[in-house]
Formats: C-alpha cells, sequence, structure tokens
C-alpha cells in the first residue's frame, strides 16, 4: 500500500513539474527594445491627414513578436544585423549600411543575433499605432 501511494505521489508531482516546464519553455522570450523619439511632422498641406515620424531604436539581441505596421515604415542599419521574416516571403537579411522596407499591414518577425541599433522613419495616419502586435494562435 505504501508503495502504491508513494508511486502516484512522484507520478503526480511529475505532472505539475512537467506542466510547469512546458509553459516556461513555451513562453516567447522577446527582444528588449528602446525607443527615442526624433520629430513628429504633420503632413498637412502636402498629405493631408498623415504625420511622418523619426525614431532612433536599440534592440536587443533576439526575435520581435509577430507584429505590422499600419504606414510605410523604413530602416537604416546603424549597428548590428536582423532577419526580418515577412509571411509568404524569403527571409531578409539587413546589416550595417542597409535600408529595409516594411509594407503597410504586412505581418512579420524579425530577428538579430546581437544588439542591433536602428533608425526608423515611417509615414502613417494621424493618430494610427506605429506597430501593432498580431494575436498568436
Amino acid at each position: 500500500m505504501r508503495s502504491i501511494f508513494r508511486s502516484a505521489s512522484i507520478f503526480a508531482l511529475g505532472i505539475v513539474v512537467g506542466s510547469l516546464a512546458v509553459s516556461t519553455l513555451s513562453a516567447q522570450a522577446y527582444r528588449t527594445v528602446k525607443t527615442t523619439r526624433l520629430m513628429t511632422t504633420d503632413l498637412t498641406g502636402w498629405c493631408d491627414g498623415k504625420e511622418a515620424i523619426v525614431e532612433i531604436s536599440d534592440f536587443g539581441a533576439g526575435s520581435s513578436a509577430k507584429h505590422y505596421h499600419p504606414g510605410h515604415s523604413f530602416g537604416y542599419v546603424l549597428e548590428g544585423s536582423q532577419t526580418a521574416h515577412v509571411d509568404g516571403k524569403p527571409p531578409i537579411v539587413s546589416r550595417v549600411g542597409d535600408v529595409y522596407y516594411e509594407a503597410p499591414m504586412q505581418p512579420a518577425t524579425s530577428e538579430s543575433p546581437a544588439p542591433l541599433k536602428m533608425i526608423t522613419f515611417r509615414i502613417l495616419e494621424k493618430g494610427k499605432p506605429e506597430t501593432v502586435n498580431v494575436p498568436s494562435h
């Protein structure tokens, strides 16, 4: 009887530890980002309802969450490199000195093996978010 109780206890403990390990391993660790807004300009009179935004971002190593940009987004890589994974397209590698374009509403993820610094220029509708995360299923 004691042997059965011990086996059942070990089995139950294994289920608890296993479920905690799976939830921890399945949690995605996304890269950190620090963004500094350099300028926001209203484009009224030239392109009514739009604005231009210029930012510099420092990304930690790792991957981004799946996301899209409601407006046009152009990035110039200052330091490091990244690989972008756009739905339905081959991976796009951007290195120092490269300009990277993300079309509006195009879901993508990106990853960098080391820290990355990029200056970004965006044109979007005033009041829209710059980036929208795509919910995971």
